[in-house]
């Protein structure tokens, strides 16, 4: 072994080895699908972001029970709520029932003077209790008033029927004592995990301890729980790209060895080529985890695309022995042209190394740091293991593409047809030909999206699609600004832009509101003579109301509510829902319900007073926004891809005219493959677009060497024989790509097979050998 060789060896295993102990050491995988989601521009948007991920939010669960009758429903979902209010992985439970409401009801009674919005001086003045108490009266002769009359001694000014009133616009219908459908056919609970919505693993271990509760209450097999949420979609996606990424790289990777066995009947060459694919894997593995410390599922499963792509880099080599031809002998023919295909290969993944999308960057690290590997191993470690000059050449394969290309030269009319064809479908669906929609990026089926909307609404869960944010230095400043917001929001209802809004300081009030309550609250001789004044012509007992005089007075010198005294009610999780900070800063996010136009809703929100200032979020728009701004972002990084592709061609073929010829088949391919999905109905992704570039490096690679073949010699089988490897194992990779579950693989699956089978022909037709062919006649 000469010493380069050896030389090239030692570095080989010492950067196979560090790579190898790096990944095992620090790296961290990862199934968390923001990875692949624009990342939100402003502050407030980031800080809505982080809520989603991190906040109570995201630690929901809604669960539904359906299957047999209300009553029996009703006693199922009772005994799910105790079963998982006893479970350590659940913060917090309710069904509505009485038994998980007292804690509120209990606070709500207590300190109902700090709470309702109601309390002012005059309520309590002789006018105001006479005509509340008239209005009992009159309550009390009707259904309603069988609910309040256990109240209504301690409360005759209804307060607590005030606050209850508006609890019950955003409650789920009730029956048989606890939360249903409006159609009575499931009963609904709310469970909030102790685990972050984005811990998949223990956010499955939550909802595999929930399915095993309700199997334990006894329900009959008609019987069945729904469970939905962001951390039950967590999950259920991690567990969908540990699948496919298992399944489809082993799929690939047999499919891809037995094309090898097939056509090099030796182990040698099999073994070796599965060289340049390790290498490039756990090389690239590496180099995504150093830049930045996790590494994706999907980037995993990327994987694929190196073995796709780097198993052709030795098939370009082995398929072209000739009998006592050493693998330095073939390297000294095909280097030049293989070197052109990695090169081409890795300016092709500069669009995605430079994305500022951390999910595409690191699909580029990848393609870049594992085609670089595979190349350099092909070149300077396979010369040093190959077999020797006795090793048999590969099989014969009974057709050629090389002389197939030439006869269908005649044929070349139908590709500019096509091409023309294509590029009419783009111009004329130029408007609809992206597809900006990020639920479509979902692994979950589309049953999955239905059924958590249908609980959402039997919820009456908040639509966080549209937000006003309010934000100060403060938790109490906060709470005050949204207060003096509550009017102006209220007025907008009025006008119809919205049906209804939340906000914190309905479930805690600022100090500053609560000690304004607290002060119009009347001392004890002032109440008890108002009061008695009040009673007079009326039906009622002189002593009647003395526990709401005894209220009142412990009001009044009862301390102000906090956040620690909502524990354990569920107000606590609501407030915090609704309040966070973030750099020093303090946000109210104020949920907006039935938004009817939100262009004027942001008109009115810019037009707010300084002291009122809130900022109008419609998190669609800012997605859609985000997303144009990413996919202009790769347009341009890949039009300068292309650009420096050009410039190698023209550099490495020595001619711009050659280099027309090997690149006018591949975009000739881009475009069919784009026409193609258009016509399918396929809108294009940022994913698609990353397929694309994919396709132009792997077809450089054909037409390279379709250039190179030289019809009627030697080099023309062994083209041949390369050309057809390397379609075929491109084929299996990127074809079980296209089966996947999870849209981001199936799209690159897709557009690479078609469009790798696309370009291939168009060489066939349009590349360098056929040209010639032309030319010589």
């Amino acid at each position: 072994m000469r010493l380069y060789s050896r030389a090239a060896l030692i570095v080989w295993l010492a950067v196979v080895a560090a790579s190898a102990w790096w990944t095992a050491r620090h790296v961290v995988f990862t199934a968390d699908i923001t990875a692949f989601l624009p990342a939100a521009s402003g502050r407030l948007e980031r800080l809505l972001v982080e809520q989603l991920r991190e906040g109570v939010a995201s630690r929901t669960m809604l669960v539904a029970i359906e299957g047999g009758a209300p009553a029996e429903l009703a006693r199922l979902s009772r005994g799910l709520a105790r079963a998982l209010a006893a479970d350590r992985r659940f913060d917090y439970v309710t069904n509505g029932a009485a038994e998980f409401t007292q804690g509120a009801r209990e606070l709500g009674l207590k300190n109902r003077y700090l709470l309702s919005p109601q309390v002012r001086p005059e309520r309590f003045s002789e006018q105001s209790l006479e005509r509340a108490l008239r209005e009992n009266l009159e309550r009390l002769a009707t259904l309603e008033g069988t609910v309040f009359r256990g109240t209504l001694a301690r409360d005759p000014t209804g307060e607590l029927r005030s606050l209850a009133e508006t609890a019950w616009q955003g409650a789920p219908a009730s029956r048989n004592g606890v939360w249903f459908s409006e159609d009575g056919a499931r009963a609904l609970l709310l469970a909030q995990t102790a685990a972050s919505g984005m811990d998949a693993v223990r956010q499955q271990d939550a909802a595999d301890a929930l399915v095993g509760a309700f199997r334990l209450t006894g329900a009959g097999p008609e019987y069945r729980v729904l469970v939905s949420g962001p951390g039950v979609f967590a999950a259920r996606t991690r567990a969908a790209i540990e699948h496919d990424t298992r399944w489809l790289t082993g799929v690939a990777g047999a499919l891809v060895l037995l094309i090898l066995v097939l056509v090099y009947r030796s182990p040698g060459p099999v073994a070796l080529s599965a060289l340049p694919v390790l290498t490039g894997l756990i090389v690239g593995v590496a180099a995504v985890g150093a830049l930045f410390g996790t590494v994706h599922g999907i980037t995993l499963a990327f994987g694929a695309t190196v073995i796709g792509e780097a198993v052709d880099y030795p098939s370009y080599v082995f398929t072209q022995r000739k009998a006592g031809e050493s693998v330095l002998d073939i390297l000294a023919r095909v280097w030049p042209t293989l070197r052109l295909a990695v090169l081409t290969t890795v300016f092709g993944s500069l669009a995605l190394l430079l994305s500022s999308l951390q999910g595409l960057s690191q699909l580029g690290v990848l393609s870049m740091a594992g085609v670089l590997s595979a190349g350099m191993v092909t070149r300077w470690v396979l010369p040093a293991l190959a077999p020797g000059r006795a090793a048999p050449p590969p099989r014969t394969l009974p057709f050629n593409l090389v002389r197939a290309g030439l006869a269908m030269r005649r044929a070349a009319w139908i590709a500019w047809v096509l091409l023309a064809a294509a590029l009419a479908v783009i111009v004329a669906r130029h408007d609809r030909i992206w597809d900006d929609d990020l639920g479509h990026l979902s692994p979950l089926p589309e049953s999955a999206r239905q059924l958590h909307e249908r609980l959402s609404a039997d919820l009456r869960a908040p639509n966080v699609g549209y937000l006003l944010i309010a934000t100060a230095a403060s938790r109490e400043a906060v709470l005050e600004k949204s207060e003096r917001l509550t009017p102006v929001l209220q007025s907008w209802v009025g006008e119809g832009v919205l049906e209804g809004f939340d906000l914190a300081a309905r479930y805690l009030p600022s100090p500053k509101t609560q000690e304004s309550r607290r002060a119009a609250l009347p001392a004890a001789q002032v109440l008890h003579r108002s009061l008695s004044r009040a009673l007079r012509g009326l039906p009622y007992r002189a002593d009647a109301f003395a526990p709401f005089e005894r209220d009142v007075e412990t009001a009044r010198g009862s301390p102000l509510l906090t956040l620690e005294d909502l524990r354990g009610t569920g107000l606590d999780l609501k407030v915090q829902s609704l309040l966070a900070t973030r750099d020093g800063e303090w946000h109210a996010l104020i949920p907006l319900r039935g938004v009817r136009d939100a262009a004027r809703l942001r008109s009115l929100a810019g037009r707010l007073p300084e002291d009122l200032s809130a900022s109008f979020l419609d998190l669609k728009g800012e997605s859609d926004r985000l997303i144009g701004g990413y996919r202009a972002q790769a347009l341009e990084l890949a039009g300068l891809g292309a650009l420096a592709i050009a410039v190698l061609l023209w550099f490495g073929l020595r001619g711009v005219l050659k280099a027309l010829r090997v690149m006018l088949p591949v975009y000739a391919a881009i475009a069919m493959t784009v026409a193609c999905l258009g016509l399918l109905g396929i809108g294009l992704s940022l994913f698609h677009l990353v397929s694309l570039l994919l396709v132009l490096g792997i077809g450089l690679n054909y037409a390279l060497f379709f250039n190179q073949a030289e019809p009627g010699t030697d080099s023309e089988q062994g083209t041949s024989l390369a050309l057809s490897v390397c379609f075929l194992t491109t084929f299996a990779a990127f074809g079980c790509l296209a089966t996947s579950r999870i849209p981001v693989l199936s799209a690159i699956g897709l557009t690479v097979t078609l469009g790798c089978a696309l370009s291939l022909l168009n060489a066939m037709m349009l590349g360098g050998a056929a040209v010639r062919a032309r030319e010589s006649r």
